[in-house]
């Protein structure tokens, strides 16, 4: 009866340091270029980038969108979820996005509503 305990508890112990180790279930470090689109956005600002990079203190964030870039103000990146608010056309914009194993998933908020967005992590060309 003890040893059947025991195997119980080294399974479940077992279960626990392999979902830790599991790649792709957790963005810890979300730096880099993400590419968005927002299907329901204004026109110019359906698709365009994020542009996430470690600053001094903190992560920084800009928004591209062809040649025009805008950096975001109240960056924060807590439990895999990151919010920021850019100047946009006379008004701020509350962006927050999720960081899944599939990439992001996200809700840019303005005084005409909600407009949800996805984006993927592009890679680096070598």
């Amino acid at each position: 009866m003890r040893r059947s305990y025991l195997m119980v508890a080294f399974v479940v112990a077992l279960g626990f340091v392999f979902q830790s180790f599991t790649p792709g279930l957790s963005v810890s470090d979300p730096v880099g270029t993400w590419t968005y689109k927002a299907p329901t956005a204004p026109e110019g600002y359906g698709s365009g980038d994020i542009v996430i990079a470690k600053g001094k203190d903190a992560l920084t964030v800009a928004l591209k969108f062809g040649d025009y870039e805008s950096k975001a103000t109240a960056v924060k990146f807590e439990k895999e979820v990151l919010s920021f608010k850019v100047y946009l056309e006379g008004e701020y914009i509350n962006i927050k996005a999720t960081f899944t194993a599939n990439g992001l998933k996200g809700t840019a908020s303005y005084s005409e509503g909600d407009i949800p967005f996805t984006g993927t992590k592009k890679v680096a060309k070598k």
